[in-house]
């Protein structure tokens, strides 16, 4: 595991620093926008944890497409094996923030902070375990509709969220 991250994190660095630097940016970009409909669609509209993936799952499809065009890696493993990963990060930051809250009670604003920087770095790192221990990929309608049924949901969910806690905003 140790060489997993430390590979990871030395090829991935620089991608892992866009995806948190993004999804920090893409936090205010909403309210900067007047509420313009087109970034409430990829950015957080309120202070759910649904809407707070949102800050982990577009920065980093942006930075796989850009990083698939620069590198030009195969196609199918690579968006499989980084949908993968990014399901990892999804999961990890639910996982810990309502882990976290419901020990303590609350949230705390730098806990986010660090669930949400861990969670980028664990979706780097799930990929690159995935890309040397999956070996089957789907076909390629099926990779790409993972991708795009995933953004719908953000798109959906974000217009009418279901009445559970988390598309709640959490309590101080």
């Amino acid at each position: 595991m140790r060489f997993l991250f430390h590979t990871t994190f030395k090829k991935d660095k620089h991608s892992i620093l866009a995806v948190i630097l993004l999804g920090s940016l893409s936090h205010f970009l909403y309210e900067l926008s007047g509420g313009a409909a087109i970034f409430a669609l990829f950015c957080p509209i309120n202070e759910s944890v649904w809407e707070h993936l949102k800050l982990l799952f577009f920065p980093f499809l942006f930075i796989t497409v850009i990083q698939w065009y620069r590198q030009k890696p195969p196609l199918l493993s690579f968006f499989y094996h980084r949908f993968l990963g990014i399901l990892c990060g999804l999961l990890t930051t639910v996982v810990l923030f309502y882990t976290y809250t419901g020990v303590i009670g609350r949230h705390f604003l730098i806990i986010d902070l660090l669930i949400f920087a861990f969670s980028v770095t664990v979706s780097f790192c799930a990929s690159r375990y995935f890309s040397r221990k999956c070996t089957v990929v789907p076909s390629q309608s099926i990779v790409f509709s993972l991708w795009i049924i995933t953004a719908l949901f953000f798109f959906v969910f974000s217009c009418c969220p279901p009445n559970i806690p988390l598309f709640f905003s959490p309590q101080a």
